[in-house]
């Protein structure tokens, strides 16, 4: 039995069938790696996380972008 299996098991029986789901997502999460957001066509981040930035790419803020909305207009 993996390391992961026992905490699913163990969450299950002392937390119930909801939060021992959420439990066990978050221990095979831990060890999946992660592949970083891409937006080669651009656009809007939806959430907080890494991403891969390229050569001669621009990142703006939140309040940058907002500025240069307003400059566009």
């Amino acid at each position: 039995m993996s390391w992961i299996e026992t905490v699913k098991g163990g969450a299950k029986s002392l937390l119930g069938k909801d939060l021992s789901r959420a439990v066990s997502q978050r221990a095979v999460s831990a060890v999946t790696p992660a592949s970083p957001a891409s937006y080669a066509k651009g656009g809007v981040v939806k959430r907080t996380g890494m991403a891969k930035v390229h050569k001669n790419e621009l990142v703006l803020t939140a309040k940058q972008r907002t500025a240069l909305k307003k400059m566009l207009k």
